[in-house]
């Protein structure tokens, strides 16, 4: 009886050991990209430079450090930022390139390339 029992264990093992396996799934491809946030500064009348490696679902802050309102107003109209003297502002980007340029000082412009 004992032999048996063990000889269907066996069998049984043996059996589910030759079943066919699926392999995991992959990730998303927007899982396996955590959005990162880019901090552009605005100071002395002119947008910082603009961070490289920016990808579409990044972060990007703005912080006016200048003493001056200043906005962060996209040419598409798809952003319009008012930032006060001191204050940040933040939108999370698509991918393309995107121009912006400060409505009080039109003078005032920056390109942004997304990945």
């Amino acid at each position: 009886m004992l032999r048996m029992t063990t000889l269907r264990c066996g069998l049984w093992l043996l059996a589910v050991a030759s079943l066919p396996v699926a392999p995991a799934a992959a990730a998303p491809a927007s899982a396996a990209h955590a959005a990162r946030v880019h901090v552009i500064m605005i100071d002395k009348m002119q947008y910082g430079p603009m961070p490289t490696g920016v990808r579409a679902g990044d972060i990007i802050e703005w912080t006016n450090h200048d003493i001056l309102e200043h906005s962060v107003t996209a040419r598409d109209g798809s952003v319009d930022l008012d930032l006060k003297a001191g204050a940040s502002g933040r939108f999370t980007v698509t991918a393309g390139s995107h121009t912006y340029f400060c409505k009080f000082h039109p003078t005032m412009t920056a390109t942004l390339l997304v990945r």
